[in-house]
């Protein structure tokens, strides 16, 4: 197939009726009015900090007074999504390659693949998979660092706290969400996120920032504790936007910050939308953490989360997961930076689990329309979460304005009508977990071409596939890089429990928690069940 076939990718609905990016130009078209720079103008318009390559430089660090250990998880991260965020980063943004294949690329690096599985299922949650990173033991679905007969797990933070080891979260989502919790949490419920926040505060992480900041506020907490207030008086300074947080002094003092009362926005959202702008970025957060956690002498151990990825995939929602996976790519050039001034810091780069069967799609003959396709979802302006909320209450043709309008793509008017019946209650999805909705339903839209036997599509969007809104069981992507990365025995296929171990040795620690197999845990797990309705998961997310 020419090239000038594969420009059909971007054509106006005038050529292809219902199915067709809305800028009314092709790729070659532009190119040619606009000249070299023209694919720039077409990246929505970037916040600072945010999807224009990494702005953290190795001036801004100092050397660090111990050894550090930055953990970076990409919650719900299969490598469908990672190969796709490459082929926007490099195909459309313009970069000559992205920092994570950098580093896949770097024969310095270790790179292998990590077993995810839970004590109850061979599809793990979170708060289990982050449980095994932090504790080195296996716990069901649904639970932190706790086994199912109440036995607490002892975690690596509070293992090398009494050492003197800096600790530090960072997250996209709640910090009271399942990943960053487990590493403090013991709770058996996930969801208890008001207690989780207490524990936080009990705790001390040295540094704390992401959303959730309604389960620290009094007037949102079942108990009335004002929770910000008590890190205050623990010495902590305190942020609640993004000017506070640029603003303050990398100093030794501990530091908390709630940007949102949810979960941060996602980042294209962010982008697009400029009363977001309090809230910051996932590199502005890393790099301010760095800034503080250096400082302690002996040394630090740090998560790092671009949780929305996960968020996203549930959804079903393409171009916003391909868009947080860009801000963790942009987190590891920060990361980069602070690895030239810092290099005795070892960095790990993995996901929990996969989600949702994430697939970019071979599209049109020979598949020769696939890159086109999966390019052309950069016309995105807005997450579904956004679309969904401006969406309540209208009717079809509104639906459809507003898909346009946010999507980049047309949609036919059969199209918004079936997303107007998958908002209604009690609408039965098409066949398959698709619990979602109408978010699955825009996900599919999205995701539909129609070729003829001979000649150009009828309609032409993207082609992102899904298998369902539910966490998958492949294995995922296990990185290693910088100091002593090729000694950890990382470059095979390892258990995720094989994670404590490496943090367990980096920092000189030796403990071996208490383990349940799960024969053993089969009893409890029985006693635990529960109908788990679609709302009690969205909970999750929204």
């Amino acid at each position: 197939m020419d090239n000038e076939m594969q420009d059909k990718g971007t054509q106006d609905t005038a050529t292809l009726k219902n199915g067709t990016l809305s800028n009314g130009l092709t790729r070659r078209e532009v190119m040619r009015l606009l000249g070299a720079g023209a694919l720039a103008a077409l990246v929505p318009a970037m916040l600072p900090g945010a999807a224009q390559g990494a702005k953290a430089s190795e001036g801004e660090f100092e050397r660090a007074a111990g050894p550090g250990v930055i953990f970076v998880v990409g919650d719900g991260m299969p490598t469908g999504v990672v190969r796709a965020m490459h082929e926007l980063r490099t195909g459309v943004f313009g970069r000559a390659d992205s920092n994570l294949y950098a580093r896949l690329r770097d024969p310095k690096s270790s790179v292998g693949y990590m077993a995810t599985a839970s004590l109850s299922s061979i599809v793990t949650d979170s708060s289990s998979a982050s449980a095994a990173w932090a504790t080195g033991v296996k716990t069901i679905n649904h639970s932190l660092s706790v086994l199912p007969d109440g036995r607490t797990l002892t975690t690596i933070f509070e293992l090398v706290k009494p050492r003197g080891v800096a600790t530090g979260l960072v997250t996209t989502t709640r910090v009271t969400h399942a990943t960053p919790a487990a590493w403090v949490s013991h709770q058996a419920d996930r969801d208890a996120e008001d207690a989780i926040a207490a524990e936080l505060l009990a705790f001390r992480p040295d540094v704390l920032l992401g959303g959730g900041r309604k389960h620290f506020d009094p007037k949102k907490r079942t108990d009335g504790h004002d929770l910000l207030a008590g890190f205050a008086t623990a010495g902590y300074e305190v942020a609640t936007d993004r000017a506070a947080l640029l603003a303050a002094p990398a100093s030794s003092r501990p530091l908390v910050g709630l940007f949102n009362a949810s979960h941060i926005s996602y980042c294209v959202d962010r982008l697009n939308d400029a009363s977001l702008g309090s809230q910051p970025s996932l590199p502005e957060m890393t790099t301010a953490t760095l800034k503080r956690l250096a400082k302690n002498p002996g040394g630090f151990l740090l998560q790092v989360e671009a949780g929305r990825i996960d968020h996203a995939s549930h959804s079903n929602d393409a171009w916003s997961a391909i868009m947080d996976t860009v801000e963790l790519d942009d987190t590891l050039g920060v990361i980069d930076a602070f690895l030239k001034v810092n290099p005795r810091t070892l960095v790990i780069v993995t996901s929990d689990h996969g989600n949702s069967g994430w697939g970019v799609n071979g599209t049109g003959p020979e598949y020769n329309d696939a890159t086109s396709a999966l390019r052309s979802y950069h016309a995105g302006k807005a997450s579904f979460e956004a679309t969904i909320k401006r969406m309540q209450g209208k009717n079809a043709g509104e639906i459809q304005a507003l898909m346009a309008e946010m999507s980049g793509y047309s949609i036919s008017p059969e199209d918004a009508a079936l997303i107007g019946e998958s908002m209604q209650p009690g609408y039965q999805p098409f066949p398959g977990d698709f619990i979602y909705q109408p978010d699955a339903t825009m996900g599919r839209i999205l995701a539909n071409s129609v070729y003829p036997k001979k000649g150009a599509p009828t309609v032409r969007r993207g082609n992102v596939g899904f298998t369902s809104c539910n966490h998958t069981a492949e294995d995922q992507l296990l990185l290693a890089y910088g100091h002593k990365a090729k000694e950890m025995g990382l470059d095979r296929l390892v258990d995720n429990t094989a994670l404590y171990g490496v943090m367990c040795r980096v920092f000189g620690v030796r403990h071996q928690n208490p383990a349940m197999t799960q024969a053993q845990a089969r009893p409890h797990l029985l006693a635990r069940a529960r109908d788990v309705d679609p709302e009690s998961l969205r909970r999750h997310i929204a």
